[in-house]
């Protein structure tokens, strides 16, 4: 066999051994990514709370990935649990066939687990019959407003912001009648939410966003490319610092539009608050 045909045959079969990986593995791999974050006067009740950051489930049923999320979140026995949106895909129809997961994610954490929604949730066709379902199992989902946390006598604000990405967003009726003093968390679908809280010059304490899923197919120039940001594509995945605002963009759960992920896992985070 002549060198050309070599290599003819060995790119072949790393473009399947590629494929087959991208399909069957990576996409159910979900890794447990942990961070510790300090924040000013965070009051001393909520020191060591520990939150779970969830993102982009994009269910079409109760799969593997549903019961590997049950699973992994139970282990690390959270505080709060957060979800950022992208509950279902666009395409999604048989929520009752998901519904089980919601309601054993709402049973598990009754009061304390709240969630922001994402473009494919507001694009399915189905938007209404889905916030019925997602009531009904227990999970609280806030569309530009705030609920405070309240432990001991003491309190932090948790915000939630309706998707950015096409425009639901309304941090001005969010953000009504918050005491400017107050720790807040605030959930976002999209990290393209951050240059609306810059320009407003606001101060939020952490922010917890999704939509990006690491690129998800993460292959370099070629992810700048697909990555669904309409700016600040800098924001692909991770935990970024930036003078008073620290935010996290979780890399998600389930894949968008192709059903494959490569060197890009899908995540669930823990974040500890330190005082």
């Amino acid at each position: 066999m002549g060198m050309k045909k070599i290599l003819i045959t060995l790119l072949v079969a790393l473009f399947l051994i590629t494929g087959v990986w991208s399909f069957y593995f990576e996409p159910y791999e979900i890794k447990i990514e942990n961070v510790e974050l300090e924040i000013k006067n965070l009051p001393s009740v909520f020191n060591g709370l520990k939150i779970i950051h969830l993102s982009d489930f994009h269910s079409k049923n109760f799969g593997k990935r549903e019961k590997n999320v049950l699973e992994i979140v139970e282990t690390l026995k959270p505080d709060f649990v957060f979800i950022t949106g992208d509950v279902v895909d666009w395409t999604s129809r048989n929520f009752e066939a998901i519904q089980p997961f919601w309601e054993e994610l709402g049973q598990n954490y009754p009061g304390r687990i709240f969630g922001v929604y994402g473009n494919h949730d507001h694009r399915n066709i189905k938007f209404r019959k889905l916030e019925k379902f997602l009531k009904e199992s227990g999970i609280e989902f806030l569309k530009n407003e705030s609920r405070k946390i309240e432990l001991n006598n003491d309190f932090i604000y948790l915000i939630g912001v309706d998707d950015p990405h096409d425009g639901y967003d309304d941090l001005t009726k969010a953000m009504a009648g918050l005491d400017s003093g107050s720790i807040k968390i605030l959930l976002a679908h999209s990290p393209e939410i951050v240059r609306k809280i810059k320009n407003q010059n606001l101060r939020i304490d952490l922010i917890l966003v999704g939509h990006t899923h690491g690129g998800q197919i993460n292959i370099p120039i070629l992810v700048d490319l697909i990555l669904p940001l309409k700016y600040d594509k800098q924001y692909k995945k991770g935990f970024f610092k930036e003078d008073s605002i620290s935010m996290h963009v979780s890399r998600g759960i389930g894949p968008s539009v192709l059903p494959l992920r490569f060197n890009s896992f899908p995540e669930i985070t823990l974040i500890k608050l330190i005082k």
